[in-house]
This record gives C-alpha cells, structure tokens and sequence, in this order.
C-alpha cells in the first residue's frame, strides 16, 4: 500500500508510506487461530473424556506448532519504508522484522530509476552511486504506483531537468 501524509503548509516534508500487503491484520489472525483452537480443542474433548487422554497433549502440542508457525508467517511478511521529501535532503526509513536502517539524500541530486531487466520491475532512488530500492515487498502495480508518488514529490526540489 502506497500513502502519501497530508501536508500542512509547503514547506513541510512529505511523508510517503510504502506498507506491505498483509491480507489479515495481526487482529484478524488472532480471532483466526481462537477459533481454530476452540474446534480443535472441541474435537479432542470427546476422546478425552472417555479417557484417551493422549489426544488432548496431542492437540495442545499441535495448536502451539500451528500459532507459531502463523506467527513467523506473518512476522516474516511485515515491512514498512517511509520516505521524507523536504527541500533539502530525503530520508529513507526502511523497518522490517529485527532491523531498522536509515539513510538520507539530497534531494537535488535523486532521481526515480526502474530497472526492468528482471522478471518484475525494481524501483531505486539514485543519488550519485548510491541506489537505494524502494518497496521491493510491494506487488508490480503499486511499485508502479509508488514511482509516480515519488517522480511527483521530487520535481519540486530536483536539479535535473526531467526526473
């Protein structure tokens, strides 16, 4: 998902967003793996009762493999970039699972590259040497979107004649 933060007044940053897709919020795969305990546990209780007591450890063990196993799926999947354009220099803030990095440009000298040599296109902002990517856990078509974002904020304060 690429958002762009209102501005107050021009002289502001922009502050642009770029969220992973995650297609259940953290919430969601709560409420998910609730009710997947709840039959699961619902199914062994039967079994329990009339004394094949094994069947509930199995299901516990089962349910705690199974909640894992979701939550590094969905830690793994998470990722956010913040881009902050001003007048003189861009921050790059990239978060993902254990690390956080940020760098920052001059905003006169970046420029919008999309290398299409690949099987899906990549999106960097340049500056001299330095290319940093952009939204490599986004699908094609917001990556697309996300180039026109950042081509738009970045006419204002660019040195080059065509960004």
């Amino acid at each position: 998902m690429v958002r762009t933060a209102p501005q107050t007044n021009a002289d502001q940053e922009l502050h642009i967003e770029f969220l992973s897709n995650l297609s259940l919020s953290l919430d969601r795969l709560a409420g998910f793996f609730l009710v997947l305990s709840a039959v699961t546990l619902l199914v062994a209780l039967w079994p329990t009762v009339m004394g094949y007591w094994p069947i509930m450890a199995v299901a516990v063990i089962h349910l705690a493999i199974v909640g894992w196993c979701f939550r590094l799926a969905w830690q793994g999947y998470w990722a956010r970039q913040d881009v902050f354009v001003g007048r003189e220099h861009t921050r790059i803030r990239t978060c993902r699972k254990h690390h956080q990095q940020e760098c920052s440009l001059s905003t006169q000298w970046l420029r919008v590259i999309v290398d299409r040599t690949g099987r899906e296109p990549r999106l960097y902002l340049a500056a001299h040497d330095q290319l940093h990517e952009i939204g490599n856990f986004l699908p094609v078509d917001e990556r697309l979107e996300a180039e026109t974002v950042l081509r738009n904020a970045l006419s204002r304060h660019s040195a080059w004649k065509s960004v």
